[in-house]
Formats: structure tokens, C-alpha cells, sequence
């Protein structure tokens, strides 16, 4: 397993797009393929789902050796698959500063200026909204970030 898939297999985990489960069947195939690598090994034995979060979580993103330009790559890919399907919950104040929060952490992370930029705006706009000082609902944000997302997404995805 390389820094890429390490970094890939951490950022979808933590954006829910992947389970330990996911990544134990990844390992196994990779076994099956390739049984010199020794980190699809030790998942592959992994006897619990937590072993495999507690490996992966324990991962440092800074101790993976990968060039900014793959970490905005991934970090986008991620970011589109994590918006592709509509919202099947309702989301709460607590739970969009949380998200927003996450994804604040992620692109600085992938040293994504562009996509901070645009995630801090809607942050500090949901701020002034539940401060009153912007007269505005707190439930037109979400959406509206996320039709902004999937715009710079798709005309930012040619020009890294």
C-alpha cells in the first residue's frame, strides 16, 4: 500500500464514503494480487472493523509523502462523491458547522486554497445568520454551498 491509497482510504473514511469493510475487501483483493504487500496484509488480518478505523485514523495525513497537486486531486474526487447523491437526512445547524468544520480541516489538508476559501465563506455566512446580524435562514445555506460546490467542482476539476 502506497502514501496515495493510504491518503485515498483516510479521506474517504473520514467523509463516510468508505467502511472498514470496503477497505478489507480492497486489502484481500490486493493480497490475492500482490502478496509482498505487507501493510494489505496486516488489514487482512485485522479480526474487527475498529482495528481497521484505529489504523487507518491513527494515520497522520502530514507522515504521507504526496505531492499537493494529488492531494487536490483526491481531495476534490472525494469532495464529488461526497455531494453526488441528494441529502437523505435533514440537516441540523450543529451538524452543517460540523461538516463545514471537517471540510475546513480537509482542504487544508490538501492544500486546496480555492475550495477553503469557498467552504470558510459559507461557514462565516451560516455564523452571521445564527449571530443575526445577516437576515437570512440558516437552512438556505447548505444548499446553496452545495450547488456552489458542485460548480467549482466541475470548472475547477480541468485546472489544479
Amino acid at each position: 500500500m502506497n502514501d496515495i491509497e493510504k491518503f485515498q482510504f483516510k479521506l474517504e473514511l473520514i467523509l463516510n464514503l468508505k467502511s472498514a469493510k470496503d477497505i478489507q475487501d480492497w486489502a484481500t483483493n490486493r493480497i490475492e494480487q500482490n502478496m509482498t504487500d505487507s501493510e494489505a496484509l496486516e488489514i487482512c488480518f485485522f479480526s474487527k472493523e475498529k482495528q481497521v478505523l484505529d489504523y487507518f485514523y491513527n494515520i497522520k495525513f502530514e507522515w504521507l509523502n504526496l505531492p499537493p497537486t494529488l492531494k487536490k486531486i483526491f481531495f476534490r474526487e472525494a469532495l464529488r462523491k461526497y455531494i453526488e447523491p441528494p441529502p437523505t437526512i435533514e440537516y441540523s445547524e450543529e451538524l452543517i458547522r460540523s461538516i463545514f468544520g471537517m471540510l475546513l480541516e480537509l482542504s487544508k489538508i490538501a492544500e486546496d486554497e480555492d475550495l477553503y476559501d469557498l467552504i470558510d465563506h459559507y461557514d462565516d455566512e451560516l455564523c452571521l445568520i445564527l449571530d443575526g446580524i445577516y437576515n437570512s435562514a440558516p437552512e438556505e445555506v447548505w444548499p446553496s454551498f452545495l450547488n456552489d460546490l458542485r460548480n467549482r467542482l466541475s470548472i475547477k476539476s480541468l485546472s489544479i
